[in-house]
């Protein structure tokens, strides 16, 4: 069963969870991200098909925003744009780092950080102001400076394929994913 409790991975990546309650607590409202998107999302969207990956839209996944759950992403209906993108970007890095042999080797807390730093990345690179949303996030899942410096190579080779990707429009070459995974 997918849920709004950030703890449920196991089933699917849950992204920026908006509130509510989970487990009887109350989940923390996160800071959006705003800006411009244009041109980019749709290159998003394509780079998203050519990985090979199902892209829905449900209003059902609330309070969570994105649901990551191998070969297939499930985005919250009717976000802002901006948010929209971010939260996309988010899901791909968990199909792009987080399935296959390395799953079993990182914990929920690094899946999450590394996925949100590639957000951060992308949406930083593409003009986004993510405020503090990326920080919120990653604070959320307890990440911290040492965590993120063990995954920069992970998140920066993640985040140059997915700006490869949509800065071309197209699919990076088979060899960039590889040595993105």
């Amino acid at each position: 069963m997918l849920t709004a409790c950030p703890a449920s991975h196991s089933t699917g990546g849950i992204h920026r969870a908006r509130r509510g309650s989970a487990a009887g607590k109350e989940l923390p409202t996160l800071t959006e991200v705003n800006g411009d998107v244009s041109g980019y999302r749709e290159r998003l969207f394509k780079f998203v098909e050519s990985q090979s990956v199902e892209l829905s839209f449900s209003e059902r996944i609330a309070p969570a925003k994105g649901l990551s759950h191998g070969g297939k992403i499930t985005l919250l209906a009717g976000m802002q744009p901006a948010e929209e993108f971010s939260t996309l970007v988010h899901e791909i890095a968990h199909e792009m780092l987080h399935r296959g042999d390395r799953r079993t080797l990182t914990t929920k807390q690094v899946r999450e950080t590394e996925a949100e730093a590639v957000a951060f990345v992308v949406c930083q690179s593409v003009g986004l102001q993510n405020g503090t949303a990326s920080q919120d996030y990653i604070q959320l899942w307890h990440g911290d400076a040492n965590l993120l410096r063990e995954s920069l190579e992970a998140v920066q080779q993640t985040a140059a394929v997915i700006l490869g990707g949509i800065a071309r429009g197209i699919a990076p070459e088979p060899a960039a994913l590889a040595a993105a995974a």
